[in-house]
């Protein structure tokens, strides 16, 4: 099973026109790894393991971030979980 993580709040909520969340998600996360879906408008992240978090964990991926949902997804062998950042928590 594999892990999926998505920042998609991080890049499209208040950032203004899509142009300029592109251009956010160009300057600050793209060479990081994370991965843009233009057409689902979704920033992502995939390991290629399982990777067992709960709603309200706390992880470090390029940042401290909360795990806000999570969704099993057995059909594609999947477990997702969305992430927002976590101003609570500093290195």
């Amino acid at each position: 099973m594999k892990t999926k993580f998505t920042i998609n709040r991080e890049i499209f909520l208040d950032k203004g026109t899509l142009t300029e969340c592109y251009e956010h998600y160009d300057k600050y996360y793209k060479e990081d790894g994370w991965q843009l879906d233009k057409k689902n408008e979704d920033v992502f992240m995939i390991i290629e393991r399982e990777i067992n978090l709960n709603e309200g964990d706390v992880v470090d991926i390029k940042g401290i971030r909360r795990v806000a949902w999570k969704c099993v997804n057995v059909l594609d062998e999947i477990i997702e979980y969305a992430l927002e950042e976590d101003w609570h928590h500093c290195r």
